[in-house]
């Protein structure tokens, strides 16, 4: 019966994250299960928006929709925010849509400090409190509305699969991730982003989990939704 074809198709799909976790568990494996976790979750969101034409729409949407962390998703990076003239994305066009990001910088910096603050206190805020913060102190040629179509491009989401995702698959990098070496503890891996990989693993197994109980109940495959 398909019903109990779906179950088992998820069910070799929960021994698959149960495996990742026993590796994550190993500091020797640890960036590996990042990366098979990364993997995962691209997985995921394929199989359930095989109708979107981009891999990133399908990425970033399973984790909104899935993942049952949208509001942590969605909280925007303030250090990633002020860095972005000096990141890999400094000339994206999408990124080139937000108008007068000099001048919000300085909002930021104004509200919740510079970035060496920034990063020992307030360095994730939801994007309705950014947009408040510098409605509090408008500009010259202020565009909110501009500001309110553009803020997810500094999101968790965003960074997740830009950072997180494509660094790991195509770079072998892992820039939420660092590297220790010490004489006693031998190499070690330590977060150093609100994204971790315990985290990541959380998101995995929730976005498994919802999509999985949503095909069982509706006995249909994830691309049939």
């Amino acid at each position: 019966m398909k019903a109990d074809e779906i179950r088992d198709y998820f069910e070799g799909w929960q021994e698959n994250l149960a495996r990742v976790k026993s590796l994550m568990a190993v500091s020797e494996y640890y960036l590996e299960a990042w990366l098979v976790l990364s993997c995962y979750i691209g997985a995921f969101g394929s199989l359930r928006y095989s109708s979107l034409k981009c891999d990133n729409d399908k990425y970033k949407t399973v984790v909104r929709e899935y993942s049952g962390k949208r509001d942590f998703y969605e909280q925007i990076d303030l250090l990633f925010f002020l860095q972005w003239p000096r990141s890999e994305f400094r000339t994206d066009k999408k990124y080139l849509k937000l108008k007068n990001h000099a001048e919000i910088s300085k909002v930021i910096a104004a509200t919740y400090g510079e970035e060496d603050q920034i990063k020992s206190s307030k360095r994730y805020v939801s994007q309705q409190n950014l947009v408040t913060s510098v409605d509090r102190a408008p500009f010259l040629r202020y565009d909110r509305q501009n500001l309110l179509k553009h803020i997810h491009l500094f999101s968790l989401c965003e960074m997740l699969y830009h950072y997180a995702r494509g660094h790991a698959v195509h770079n072998g990098r892992f820039p939420f991730v660092t590297r220790v070496t010490s004489v006693s503890r031998g190499v070690r891996h330590e977060d150093n982003h609100a994204i971790t990989g315990p985290v990541l693993l959380e998101t995995a197994q929730n976005i498994l989990s919802n999509l999985s109980k949503e095909c069982i109940e509706k006995t249909r495959w994830p691309w049939e939704l």
